[in-house]
């Protein structure tokens, strides 16, 4: 089944990896196709908008791109939602939630904030309007780093073995079926071709896999050096000395060379690696040297994603660098 069909896809890795990039860049993907897209935050600082060039993401789902829409979950606009939803009436919910002493109680309650941000997001997967049909064609969920990731997505099943029934069990069933559901869901993951974030992404995918029981989409390999020499050119590379030439132009460029030849002997293990082990999917995008990145780099990752995994008509260019309006 395509990653593309899915109702809610995930992104989660080591901290540092770029899963917000990848995470941001898959979602444009999903827009450029013609699927009305939530991207999905979670009570982090705001990003989006420096990345695609938006008003400022918070709390109210805003349009950031064409076909592609973004919020920002807190726990308590989360919870508030929920509770709403359940008690109908907000003078009751002030009335309940904001009550000093309940108040302090939630906030010790284990695992409740992750509970009411995954069900948020759950709920806007599953959303429907007044005529039945799905509001969003695809959710994407910038979930968090390897160890509250996991902590994050075993939520609803550690609800539901320990209570038998009520109306936590009940939402926090809805939500164990719905993400270890194949046609529903999946979760990709995010890596660097390095050592300590590719170790972690195979226990990452054992846990998400043996346990939690989520699909595995895709996994994608961040910031690789693409070789370009040969192994004889890489030799010879590597085998020129420093001060070899009088002419600084020509020392840095060999100087220049030798860095990337090292990087690229440096990541190779651990891409054959990943390939190797896991069996999903993969994907490697470029390292791109940019100061910052912005919609053009999400554009060109976006790029990248589609050519490894379905690749579609290419976009019109726009003209001298410009980007398409929105709307």
């Amino acid at each position: 089944m395509s990653i593309f069909d899915r109702r809610m896809v995930l992104f989660s890795g080591k901290g540092g990896v770029g899963k917000t990039t990848l995470a941001s860049a898959f979602a444009y993907s999903c827009a450029r196709r013609g699927k009305k897209t939530l991207l999905i935050e979670l009570n982090v600082r705001d990003r989006l908008s420096a990345l695609f060039g938006s008003i400022e993401v918070g709390t109210d789902i805003v349009e950031v791109e064409h076909n592609l829409y973004a919020v920002n979950i807190t726990p308590q606009t989360a919870m508030e939602e929920y509770a709403l939803m359940m008690l109908r009436v907000r003078m009751i919910y002030k009335a309940v939630f904001e009550n000093r002493v309940v108040s302090s109680f939630l906030k010790v309650i284990p695992g409740l904030n992750e509970l009411v941000m995954l069900g948020k997001a759950h709920y806007h997967a599953t959303e429907v309007d007044d005529r039945g049909r799905n509001v969003w064609d695809m959710v994407v969920v910038d979930a968090p780093a390897t160890g509250h990731g996991i902590f994050f997505l075993r939520i609803p099943t550690v609800i539901t073995s320990i209570i038998e029934s009520g109306p936590m069990f009940s939402e926090a069933k809805k939500m164990e079926d719905f993400i270890q559901d194949p046609e529903m869901c999946a979760l990709n993951l995010v890596t660097l071709p390095e050592e300590m974030p590719v170790n972690e992404t195979l226990m990452l995918r054992d846990v998400v896999r043996d346990d939690i029981k989520i699909p595995i989409g895709f996994v994608t390999a961040n910031c690789v050096y693409d070789p370009l020499f040969d192994d004889r050119e890489m030799g010879w590379v590597e085998d020129t000395g420093e001060d070899t030439f009088e002419e600084p132009e020509t020392q840095g460029f060999i100087d220049a060379a030798r860095f990337r030849t090292q990087r690229v002997r440096m990541q190779r293990p651990y891409l054959e690696q990943l390939a190797t082990e896991i069996d999903a999917p993969f994907v490697r995008v470029p390292y791109y040297f940019t100061e910052r990145f912005d919609f053009q780099t999400i554009r060109k990752i976006a790029d990248d994603i589609d050519r490894q995994l379905e690749p579609v008509e290419p976009e019109p260019a726009a003209t001298d660098g410009a980007r398409a309006p929105l709307g």
